[in-house]
């Protein structure tokens, strides 16, 4: 007669001694099998607690560290500017009247070069008379350039006297306004109109001489040479820049006394002067140049 296994419910023969399937002896002597009771493989069993450690509360006040995007844009390069090569702005102009150490400084000036400088001005008196005084602003131009060299340590040569650097008509143009334009004032019948301009020959003097470096210098153009200069004459100290002026007249036209030939040194120094007065007056554009 068949039975089941107490373990594994299996139905087996009388004649079996175990299980086929899970082992379990079967001589159970005629007697009914105890009902075994097994465990339901899929019960949930019951959690068994145990001792945890104490976790340290995180502090309410602090925040969580910003987290970074996972893909940062790459920076964008911008080159670095083109060096801007050196130019000292425009100060304005300092009216120190020093006409001692102007004349001292001119003369100083002049006779580091004296024989090139009174060569020059030669060429400047022959060329200048032939021509009407039409071209007497660019060969002023090229005198101041020579003593300027001079002041700045460096050698003049004869070809500075006609170097214009572009600046021919500005120069053209002063020597118009200032030389040209009063001479023939000068030479008409007018009195009254003859005393204006004697009167203003030494406002004329210093303007065109400050004018004129400052176009050679500051590459202004006549216009704007004209309003600094103004500026500076008129603002205040009229009457001492009026002296100054009528001084430096004087002895350019002193060196005329010994048949013309002392005019080839009161010329020159004058013009020195001339750039002595303007580098103490306006400055020069590089300061790192001194007067040696």
């Amino acid at each position: 007669m068949p039975s089941w296994c107490p373990r594994c419910g299996r139905n087996v023969e009388h004649d079996e001694k175990f299980c086929r399937q899970c082992g379990m002896p079967q001589d159970l002597t005629g007697e009914e099998a105890s009902t075994w009771m097994l465990a339901n493989p899929t019960a949930p069993q019951p959690e068994q607690t145990r001792p945890t450690n104490p976790v340290n509360p995180a502090p309410t006040g602090t925040t969580n560290p910003p987290t970074s995007p996972a893909f940062l844009p790459p920076t964008p390069y911008y080159p670095p500017p083109a060096p801007v090569p050196y130019q000292q702005p425009l100060q304005p102009p300092q009216a120190h009247i020093s006409l001692g150490d102007w004349l001292s400084g001119g003369w100083q000036v002049y006779k580091e070069n004296w024989a090139l400088m009174s060569v020059a001005s030669l060429l400047t008196c022959l060329i200048g008379a032939g021509t009407g005084g039409l071209l007497a602003g660019p060969l002023l131009m090229g005198l101041l350039r020579m003593a300027f060299s001079t002041m700045r340590g460096e050698r003049p040569v004869m070809g500075d006297l006609f170097k214009w650097g572009g600046k021919f008509l500005q120069a053209f143009l002063s020597g118009l306004i200032f030389v040209a334009i009063p001479f023939w004032l000068l030479s008409g019948n007018n009195s009254l109109l003859k005393s204006l301009v004697l009167a203003a020959t030494p406002f004329l003097s210093v303007m065109f001489a400050f004018a004129t470096s400052l176009i050679l210098e500051r590459r202004m153009d006549i216009t704007n040479a004209i309003n600094q200069v103004a500026k500076l004459i008129f603002s205040r100290d009229a009457f001492m820049w009026w002296v100054v002026g009528l001084v430096f007249a004087a002895i350019t036209a002193g060196g005329s006394i010994a048949c013309l030939v002392g005019t080839l040194v009161t010329l020159p120094w004058m013009i020195s002067a001339s750039a002595v007065a303007y580098r103490d007056v306006f400055g020069f554009d590089d300061p790192n140049r001194t007067l040696h």
